[in-house]
């Protein structure tokens, strides 16, 4: 695509983004997060030892934990933690990604799509453990919280990847990927408008 269609391509991304979005939503997202579920369950069970099993359901999948949760203080009702997560809230990046690479058609397009889907499930598998851990770490209550002996630290560094990541990053991550892959498209857009337009530059000289 020419540097000097940014009008077009920016009609095509957000039409290609309506198209796919549903597709990706209805149908396609329940396949998707199966290797998402795997890499962020698989994750959590080596680094944790209060991690039980995880059970993905669809789009879906809960994180079973020996955590023992207090659900209603004064009536003695208490069971083991285990947080859900949703799939589609985190993936949605993914379908962004293939909006914009469909509407530039850069080079070796179809390795790129393929590439481009691996890393976006990559960046939503840390997104659903994020939200698997700042649910244990930040939503449980302290009594949760001094079972898992976690430090300081790393308490606090989940909240600020939980929050990062849900409303930044996981629409920020397709952008990067994109210009990543690329580059000469972006570099024809900043060459332009380093130019100066002919009549702008006879303005600028003295008479």
């Amino acid at each position: 695509m020419r540097s000097n269609s940014l009008p077009l391509f920016l009609l095509l991304s957000l039409a290609g983004l309506l198209c796919l979005m549903p597709v990706w939503y209805f149908f396609l997202a329940p396949w998707l997060a199966v290797p998402v579920f795997y890499m962020a369950g698989e994750a959590l069970s080596n680094l944790f030892h209060w991690v039980v099993i995880y059970q993905p359901t669809g789009t879906q999948a809960t994180l079973l934990t020996s955590l023992q949760f207090i659900a209603e203080q004064g009536q003695g009702r208490s069971g083991k933690l285990a947080p859900v997560v949703e799939y589609r809230i985190h993936g949605y990046g993914l379908v962004m990604l293939w909006a914009m690479l469909l509407a530039s058609r850069p080079a070796a397009l179809v390795q790129k799509l393929l590439l481009g889907t691996g890393a976006m499930l990559v960046v939503s598998a840390v997104s659903v453990a994020l939200q698997w851990l700042n649910e244990v770490f930040n939503r449980s209550g302290a009594h949760v919280l001094a079972q898992t002996r976690a430090p300081t630290w790393l308490v606090e560094a989940v909240e600020f990847g939980f929050h990062f990541n849900l409303f930044i990053f996981t629409a920020l991550a397709p952008v990067l990927l994109w210009v990543l892959m690329n580059r000469p498209f972006v570099q024809a857009l900043w060459s332009d408008a380093m130019v100066v337009p002919p009549r702008a530059a006879r303005s600028d000289q003295p008479e």
